[in-house]
């Protein structure tokens, strides 16, 4: 089964793409150029359906260069990561780092994570749901944006196995105020946790910004019942 993820050879760096210059300057700055962000492949494309059927498995939202998916997969071995970024510089970033670790249970695709679970993942297909300091898309002509919304809270749920958990990581306060009610109307396990002076060693580039910023950091957990 380990095959299913060939991570030796990971889909996204066959695809053709301009070169890497190129590629960052156009997309590495997703308010900049988020209208014209154009991604790599369609949603579903490269995805196998006996890959989300493997367990456990687990799910990065906006994996920016890989860093966490890399820690976490090293540390579970016998779980399976997919890793999505929608801004193709991150995700052929996040697609190389994986790649040089040799990790053969990391996935990374360069498409919109909501449509993906909404329209690709069967009912209870994953274990984890992992988001790491979210833009919280603040203003009111950008709520379409955020992650965790009214038309998209119950994606979330549906997709977890029971006992399956929402992690999430952020600085902004913001996105608390805005995407925890929508968290608290599931059925399942809800709380919420400063951890600012708990983190040793920041996992991600935001994390370590946060840190240096002396941000409040929150933990948020969400267990499916």
């Amino acid at each position: 089964m380990r095959s299913l993820f060939p991570v030796d050879e990971q889909p996204l760096l066959r695809l053709e793409y301009p070169d890497e210059e190129s590629l960052g300057r156009k997309t590495k700055h997703p308010h900049g150029w988020s209208r014209e962000i154009t991604m790599l492949h369609e949603v579903g494309e490269i995805l196998h359906p006996d890959q989300l059927a493997l367990s456990p498995l687990y799910f990065e939202i906006g994996c920016g260069h890989g860093e966490f998916i890399e820690r976490q997969a090293k540390q579970n071995p016998r779980g399976y990561y997919i890793g999505v970024e929608n801004v193709p510089y991150y995700a052929v970033s996040a697609a190389k780092r994986v790649q040089r670790a040799g990790l053969s249970n990391v996935l990374i695709l360069n498409q919109n994570a909501n449509e993906l679970l909404e329209l690709v993942f069967p009912e209870e297909s994953l274990d984890g749901i992992f988001i790491l300091y979210p833009d919280p898309w603040p203003k009111r002509r950008h709520r379409k944006r955020r992650l965790i919304r009214e038309a998209t809270y119950p994606i979330y749920n549906r997709v977890l196995k029971p006992g399956g958990q929402i992690n999430v990581w952020t600085d902004a306060s913001k996105w608390v105020d805005l995407s925890y009610p929508y968290l608290e109307k599931l059925p399942g396990t809800l709380r919420k946790t400063e951890v600012s002076n708990q983190i040793d060693t920041p996992r991600t580039l935001f994390e370590r910004k946060a840190a240096s910023n002396h941000s409040a950091v929150y933990y948020i957990e969400y267990t499916k019942e």
